[in-house]
């Protein structure tokens, strides 16, 4: 216990240290660009671009264009990041699984997705601001609200198999009991499946997705113990499809590492009692209270952004000088971006609270479901598994973690039963 405690510590120090680096670092490049007015320098850029290839100025392109060129230097900048947390310090503690040839390869991947997606989502809001001006903070809110709601409608089943293979869990005693748990909540469960997300990493993790009568429950393949019939036939399947390259060899290496690492996974009763924690979110609907939550948030965001997003004296102190030269989507992120700091704070803080709530109240439910035993199990294990340090100073858990920490929940699960029987 001991050693897995300083496994563990010295985890979370190498994870602090490095977000601490890269907070000083982000905080010195938002510096930069408002020093050297890099806004307006990828405005002018891209309006030069929609001129030269389609022949005219045109706001909504040319803010398409913007973003275009923001993300993919973002994407630049955050490679060396991404580099270090999963080749030096995940790799270090024995959970990366990444190749550098796959990393950026997905990375990459990830780009190309998602750009066409933001076009489109940039495109409509610039030209929403622009045709409905004053007003626009409504239409704004219908439009991103209806966005949300279809990406978390499609993405699992359409953009999520781009990236990793999710397989149909076999038929078999883990299964019955799942489907056992769903019909006696009348959770309208269609299908659970197995993602592979060991290619990435070992850590581990379990939800469900899907709207009114079709859910969906996602296991991944980090989650079973090594005595779990699907954890043997997912080995077998890896060894028979691995090259004989050093390359190969090398992330073969680096897998056995992290195998003999992984200190015990998940037998299937903990999984089920994951599961019944998971499925106490939408039995409480926590999902949908955070969502109501979020869309009213994003409407007051707009309404008050509305009341600035013409005023001269942002724009031009972010180098955009003349009434010709207001790129309207723009001013609105950066309002959003530079008025509302400390708003957001008081709002993460204030969704922290309630998230935790969320957690002691789904951990209540699966305990009534007599599954307290072995979801305190299952914390334990998660817990070592993924390297997660279980004593934190109360405010600084309080002011950063949404989930309480492992040692309240086996707390708070202990006194409810002992109130309950």
């Amino acid at each position: 216990m001991k050693e897995a405690s300083e496994k563990a510590r010295l985890y979370n120090l190498d994870r602090s240290y490095f977000g601490f680096f890269r907070e000083i670092f982000s905080i010195c490049q938002k510096a930069l660009i408002i020093w050297i007015l890099l806004a307006s320098i990828l405005w002018n850029l891209s309006t030069q671009i929609t001129y030269k290839y389609f022949g005219y100025q045109n706001e909504v392109v040319s803010t398409i264009m913007f973003f275009l060129l923001q993300t993919a230097i973002s994407a630049v900048i955050d490679i060396p990041f991404s580099l270090y947390s999963n080749f030096v310090i995940e790799e270090r503690h024995g959970f990366n699984k990444y190749t550098l040839k796959f990393f950026l390869w997905d990375t990459f991947k990830k780009f190309l997705v998602f750009q066409p997606i933001i076009s489109l989502l940039v495109g409509g809001a610039t030209y929403i601001i622009i045709r409905f001006e004053d007003q626009f903070f409504f239409y704004l809110w219908l439009f991103s609200s209806g966005t949300a709601i279809i990406f978390m409608v499609i993405y699992p089943s359409l953009i999520a198999p781009l990236f990793d293979k999710y397989t149909p869990l076999e038929e078999g005693s883990l299964r019955s009991e799942i489907e056992r748990l769903a019909t006696q909540i009348k959770f309208p469960l269609k299908n659970i499946f197995v993602v592979d997300g060991s290619k990435r990493s070992s850590h581990s993790n379990a939800y469900f997705y899907g709207f009114f009568k079709s859910k969906q429950i996602v296991l991944y393949d980090t989650l079973f113990d090594k005595d779990s019939p699907y954890f043997k036939k997912n080995q077998e399947e890896k060894a028979a499809t691995t090259e004989e390259s050093e390359n190969e060899k090398s992330d073969s290496a680096s897998t056995k590492k992290t195998d003999e690492k992984k200190a015990t996974g998940c037998t299937e009763k903990e999984i089920v009692a994951i599961i019944c924690h998971e499925l106490g979110h939408w039995y409480h609907s926590h999902i949908f209270k955070n969502l109501v939550i979020s869309l009213f948030n994003l409407f007051f965001i707009f309404k008050i952004a509305s009341l600035f997003y013409n005023d001269t004296v942002i724009y031009h102190a972010f180098g955009f000088y003349g009434e010709n030269n207001m790129p309207r989507f723009i001013g609105l992120t950066i309002i959003i971006e530079t008025i509302f700091l400390l708003y957001f704070e008081l709002y993460n803080f204030g969704m922290s609270i309630i998230c935790r709530k969320f957690e002691f109240q789904a951990d209540n439910f699966a305990k009534n479901l007599n599954f307290r035993t072995e979801l305190i199990n299952a914390l334990i294990k998660l817990n070592k598994d993924n390297l997660s340090f279980p004593v934190y100073d109360w405010l600084y858990s309080l002011l950063l973690h949404s989930h309480p920490p492992i040692l309240d929940r086996i707390n708070a699960l202990r006194k409810i039963d002992d109130k309950i029987d």
